[in-house]
């Protein structure tokens, strides 16, 4: 036997009034007590969710947003360029194409380059903004828009100035106009 005294538990109860057991009883939830917590922050975070703004008209908006943005800067490549612009719409595959007038080019059309990836312009809508669609393009009755080279009169394929202003719909029902004697985006 050893001349060591034994450790002794304290088997009495914590009084939580004395300052030297306070920290006793404030060391932790009970299983009670989580559980309430845990359920009492899945009903704030419920009404929170409920609470966000839909973020699908945000997308559809920007999506109009940045697709008028592009007609705009196209518009204006055909008059400094002079050299005609061309957006064919892809309505069944959501995207669109831009090119611009080349004689050496296949077609007379060569693959314009986007201004900020440097790559061939082709938009896909819903890669981009999932959820957001074409709903339909009417252009003179077609879906390519034309820009022309000298005062940038917005045309239909063939290279008729279109009659009527031109019409770009979303699925959310959003529209594009692009006016038939000026090329103005709105």
């Amino acid at each position: 036997m050893s001349n060591e005294p034994m450790a002794t538990s304290n088997s009495a109860p914590v009084n939580c009034e004395s300052p030297e057991s306070e920290l006793s009883c404030r060391l932790g939830f009970g299983a009670m007590e989580l559980i309430v917590a845990i359920a009492i922050i899945g009903i704030v975070a419920a009404i929170a969710i409920l609470q966000l703004p839909d973020l699908q008209a945000d997308r559809d908006q920007i999506a109009r947003e940045e697709l008028m943005t592009h007609l705009r800067y196209i518009h204006n490549l055909a008059v400094n360029r002079e050299a005609t612009t061309r957006i064919t719409f892809d309505v069944p595959g959501n995207s669109y194409a831009v090119s611009i007038a080349d004689a050496n080019a296949p077609g007379g059309y060569a693959a314009l380059k986007d201004p900020i990836t440097q790559e061939d312009w082709i938009v896909n809508i819903p890669a981009r903004f999932p959820g957001v669609g074409l709903g339909g393009v009417n252009i003179n009755g077609d879906s390519v828009l034309l820009f022309s080279e000298t005062n940038g009169i917005p045309c239909d394929a063939s290279g008729v100035p279109i009659a009527a202003d031109g019409i770009i719909d979303f699925d959310s029902g959003l529209k594009i106009r692009v006016t038939s004697d000026t090329g103005y985006v709105f």
